[in-house]
Order: C-alpha cells, then sequence, then structure tokens
C-alpha cells in the first residue's frame, strides 16, 4: 500500500499507521538540547526526522530505495554548486547531524570525495542507527572505497588546522535554530576561505529574512562574505515566503565565477 492510500485510511481511523508521529529516540543532552528521532506523514512520504528542541535537524524518506534523497529545500539548494561548478572533487561539510547531504552526495556523484566535520558523536550513532548512514557505507563499501571522512570535532579547529584544500566548503552547523556564532566572523570566514583551492566556493546555511528587523545577521554575515570574496551571493530557499519572515537562506562567497 502507498503512502499516499495509507493517508487517506487515517482520517478514518488513526489506528490505521500507528508510526505516525511515532518517537524511537529521545534525549535531553545537558548544554545541548532534547534530541529525538520521529517518524511523520508529510507531503505523502513517510519521514523519519531528526530534532534537537523540536527544530528539525535532518530527515530521510523512509521508502525503499529513496534513503537517500534529499527531503530539505536547503540542502537541494546546496547542489547549485554543482550546476555551476561540475568541476568540484573535494567537498567539506560542517555539521553532519542526520548525514542527508553525505548519502546524497555519495550516492550521486561516484567520482567526487567529501569530509564530513560533526561535533556530536551521537549525532553520528544517530545517523548509523536511524538514518541509514550504516546502509550506505554497506552500499558504497566506504570502509574501504575511502570517499567520505568523517571527523568528530569542532567545525572552528579543524578549519584552523586542517591543511587539506577544498573546492567546496558548505557550513551548515546548528545546534536547534542556533547557528556556531563563531563560524560566523571574519577571523573564521578567513580560516574557511584558507581552506579552498583557488576559485573554490563557501556555502552557507543562514536562517534569516531578506528584508526588515529579522534581516539584521543576513545583512553582518553577507558583508563578511564581501569583504573576503569576490564574488558573492544571497538567497532565499522559499520564493512564496515574505522577504521580512525568517528561512533558510544561502550565502555563497567565492574568488571564481558564479
Amino acid at each position: 500500500m502507498h503512502t499516499r492510500d495509507l493517508i487517506g485510511l487515517m482520517k478514518n481511523n488513526n489506528d490505521i499507521f500507528p508510526r505516525h508521529g511515532r518517537v524511537i529516540f529521545m534525549k535531553n543532552e545537558p548544554g545541548y538540547g532534547r534530541i529525538e528521532v520521529k517518524e511523520a506523514i508529510e507531503n505523502h512520504e513517510l519521514l523519519r526526522l531528526l530534532l534537537v528542541d523540536d527544530v528539525r535537524e535532518s530527515a530521510a524518506i523512509m521508502e525503499e530505495g529513496r534513503h537517500y534523497e534529499l527531503v530539505f529545500k536547503y540542502t537541494k539548494d546546496f547542489t547549485i554548486a554543482f550546476d555551476k561548478r561540475p568541476e568540484i572533487k573535494n567537498t567539506l561539510l560542517l555539521g553532519g547531524a542526520g548525514f542527508s547531504f553525505p548519502k546524497y552526495y555519495i550516492s550521486t556523484f561516484p567520482d567526487k570525495h567529501i569530509d564530513v566535520v560533526e561535533f556530536k558523536p551521537q549525532m553520528y550513532q544517530l545517523a548509523m542507527q536511524y538514518f541509514y548512514l550504516d546502509e550506505l557505507y554497506a552500499d558504497y563499501n566506504l570502509t574501504e572505497d575511502i570517499r567520505m571522512e568523517v571527523f568528530i570535532e569542532d567545525a572552528n579547529e579543524y578549519v584552523k588546522k586542517t591543511d587539506r584544500k577544498y573546492d567546496l566548503i558548505i557550513n551548515d552547523c546548528y545546534i536547534s535554530n542556533r547557528m556556531d556564532d563563531d563560524l560566523l566572523k571574519d577571523a573564521q570566514v578567513k580560516y574557511i576561505k584558507k581552506c579552498l583551492n583557488p576559485g573554490g566556493v563557501y556555502m552557507m546555511n543562514l536562517i534569516t529574512a531578506i528584508k526588515g528587523a529579522g534581516s539584521m545577521q543576513g545583512i553582518l554575515e553577507y558583508e563578511i562574505l564581501k569583504r573576503n570574496f569576490k564574488n558573492t551571493d544571497m538567497f532565499a530557499c522559499k520564493k512564496e515566503m515574505k522577504a521580512m519572515e525568517k528561512q533558510n537562506t544561502i550565502l555563497v562567497g567565492t574568488d571564481g565565477e558564479w
């Protein structure tokens, strides 16, 4: 039975599909927040969601054969980099959470490599247990074919000390709806740029409004990127939302063409 049919049945009997809304993991982490893994039907899809203090950190489609698809619009917008720069080979993702983007990346680009920096080891464990990361390792033999490497450490420290160079760096370091403030500072953007190959691309997900009182953080961060890169861009992920509403917004910085 397709998920669409199950939704129709649920309107008449909420017990037909008891997994809708089911919490399968929950833990309060002092200084971090309440971590939950739950299941829900949205837009005719059965999803597994990773939440911190009720804010969505990651998601996976539970239907067989679709575990590696991207769910959130802003993660899909990261793929614009590959449309503009198909020559990208090495990527760094700051903030792994449920590893939705690395799963898409590995399953889509057989000739590319990705490094993932995740601060909290439990996130990596949850991705393995509930978000099909173990399946990805098996399907693509990632224990031997090292196309993905995971670093459990603070992203600020990683960009300071690493000597690796990347064609694309994506910053998605969030705890609940709070981004790591240090990564937004001018000094850290300079460290991030140091990790880019010449003409490489830096992209970040920032929850901000485009205009109005809620846009201040976005404006400030965009100015930092303009000071550090020759070419910059900034666009809201959901065009249907009003400019004064806060939402996922992608900021881009590069010394190459964009």
